[in-house]
């Protein structure tokens, strides 16, 4: 009897333990579905969403990368896209040889839903390519093409930047404070090519610099190439030679001849594009600078959001921080005085109110 109820007791442990171990099984379980079903009802359409916002970028530029200036500009802002907005990003570069131009464009619109074309090169090439690619937004830059529905365009206001510098090297170049100016008031731009982009700067630089002073001399040489130091150099010491003090280079790679030419002859330069002081703080007194990578990286963010017009052209200037003057790194001794900084800045202002109108070349 006394064995029956020890065995009796033992089933009735046994079964319990059974119980308990189905029970505990149960928890992982009601834990991994709350886990895969969405907390809210808000949670669902927002993983879809980030899912439609993943887009794919191309960058097809006419040079090459490495020009310190305009298309590494253009890279910056696919780099940011890239880091901020978790854009998948491929650059392709031309090397200015024209046979390349169709086929990397080509290949740019098979791979990525968004391609963006940096060069003036591809003015007529762009517009052939995108009727093939209906479905694919296509994003110009520095230049306007109207009536295609899927190419936009960044058109920047280069004349406003230019003003500034020009206002800022007619200051500088009779300013005794600043070794080896003159009392000539004489000044210089070397150009990459003589288009219309490039005249833009061309009277907006002028225009800045007879704002400051009527009789400054602007003296332009167009060097022909955006990718040739040597004609940069050539045209530079050509300039010096005359008697100019400061050189603003509009050149691409080309300007870094004008850089060398400005060391070499103990002169100065005003760099273009980028903020490109660092190359020689001792030569380059200040940049015009274009936001070139800030545009493309809005233009992307638009896209992402859902708020970009395809076929329109979004205009950059000094309101949109589209141009502007940059002086380098606060560690680094500036040439100009900050008298001057402060007239740049003050024309800045004037030019955002609409108190002063620069004319236009393009």
């Amino acid at each position: 009897m006394k064995k029956k109820l020890v065995l009796f007791l033992s089933l009735i442990l046994m079964v319990s333990m059974v119980f308990a171990g189905c029970g505990a099984k149960e928890e992982p379980k009601a834990a991994e579905e709350t886990k895969e079903a969405p907390k809210s009802a808000e949670e669902a359409p927002k993983a879809t969403e980030e899912k439609k916002e993943e887009i794919s970028v191309s960058l097809v530029v006419a040079g090459g990368l490495g020009d310190r200036s305009f298309y590494d500009s253009s890279n910056e802002g696919i780099e940011m896209a890239k880091e901020k907005l978790g854009a998948k990003t491929t650059v392709l570069e031309c090397k200015n040889d024209p046979s390349l131009f169709s086929d990397q464009l080509i290949a740019a619109s098979e791979r990525s839903e968004v391609i963006v074309v940096v060069g003036f090169e591809f003015y007529d090439v762009i517009q052939e390519v995108a009727k093939e690619f209906t479905d694919k937004n296509y994003i110009y830059i520095d230049n306007v093409i109207e009536g295609v529905p899927n190419i936009t365009c960044i058109d920047y206001m280069e004349n406003e930047g230019s003003f500034l510098a020009g206002a800022l090297a007619a200051m500088a170049t009779t300013d005794e404070s600043i070794e080896g100016m003159n009392a000539e008031a004489k000044i210089g731009m070397v150009g990459g090519m003589d288009i219309p982009v490039i005249r833009n700067f061309q009277v907006g630089y002028e225009a800045g610099a007879k704002h400051i002073n009527p009789d400054v001399v602007v003296e332009t040489i167009f060097a022909g190439d955006f990718e040739d130091p040597a004609k940069g150099k050539e045209s530079a010491l050509a300039l010096y030679a005359k008697g100019v003090d400061i050189v603003f280079q509009v050149a691409g790679k080309t300007g870094e001849g004008v850089f060398e030419a400005a060391k070499d002859s103990e002169q100065y330069a005003i760099g273009v594009d980028s903020d490109q002081r660092y190359i020689n703080p001792d030569n380059i007194m200040a940049s015009m600078v274009k936001g070139v990578g800030l545009s493309i990286y809005e233009s992307l963010e638009r896209i992402q959001k859902g708020e970009f017009k395809a076929g329109s052209v979004y205009q950059y200037g000094i309101n949109e921080n589209g141009v502007d003057v940059a002086f380098g790194t606060e560690d680094m001794k500036q040439i100009v005085t900050e008298d001057m900084i402060k007239k740049v800045n003050e024309l800045k202002e004037k030019i955002k109110t609409g108190e002063i109108t620069i004319p236009e070349a393009k």
